[in-house]
């Protein structure tokens, strides 16, 4: 068959990239809120998770991700 061309490559890498980008950041976000959190009050993560939602709304999941895709989406484009 056909091979795909470079600017398909980038296309399919860019879509990959951003979708596993989009699907990662929300465990991202919930993980960096449990490394933060003061060691003397232990939260449970779906405790984390409740409290994120009940105050920033469900965006609240993909915060960082705009800067995340602009650095590592391109980057990813060369490793495939």
């Amino acid at each position: 068959g056909d091979r795909a061309t470079w600017t398909q490559d980038a296309i399919a890498s860019c879509v990959g990239a951003v979708a596993s980008i989009s699907v990662a950041q929300p465990l991202d976000v919930i993980k960096t809120r449990i490394q933060n959190r003061p060691f003397d009050t232990p939260e449970s993560g779906m405790t984390i998770l409740k409290r994120l939602i009940q105050n920033e709304g469900a965006g609240g999941l993909l915060k960082g991700l705009t800067p995340k895709l602009l650095v590592v989406g391109p980057k990813l484009i060369f490793s495939f």
